[in-house]
């Protein structure tokens, strides 16, 4: 999943940058982090995250593909993020928030299944393997129940 991540950058060396992740923010949750330097910036976005929606999940109250991010030029427009003056997307693989895997056994035609192989293939690391395009195919018919 993608999300934009608004950067505050350091009054002073001895300052830290400021991450924040508004697509995570409500009246219950807030998505914060601090990088000591701007390589750590993109580690430490993925890192929180992941910790918030591990939380927000395990409340019981949101679930993972019901997260929707309105874009970066709509955060940097809001009041709330002014004092972000740089904003960039990250891509996050929320998999591991799912639930443990479980085998299952179905039936395709053989054309369907080197069809979904050949997308596969052409992803570019979008789908890491057929499962995994089975699965993102799968959450894309359900998304809104």
């Amino acid at each position: 999943m993608f999300f934009s991540v608004g950067v505050e950058t350091p009054a002073s060396v001895d300052v830290a940058w400021g991450i924040v992740v508004p697509a995570l923010c409500n009246e219950e949750f807030g998505c914060y982090s601090a990088a000591d330097d701007k390589a750590s910036i993109a580690p430490a976005a993925r890192e929180a995250i992941l910790l918030v929606l591990e939380e927000m999940i395990r409340s019981g109250k949101y679930r993972a593909e019901a997260i929707r991010d309105a874009g970066h030029l709509t955060y940097a427009a809001h009041p709330d993020y002014r004092a972000y003056d740089s904003w960039f997307v990250i891509e996050v693989d929320l998999s591991g928030l799912e639930g443990r895997q479980q085998r299952i056994n179905i039936t395709l035609p053989d054309t369907l299944i080197q069809r979904i192989d050949n997308r596969v293939k052409a992803s570019d690391g979008r789908y890491r393997d057929r499962s995994h395009f089975l699965a993102q195919a799968a959450r894309h018919e359900l998304q809104g129940e």
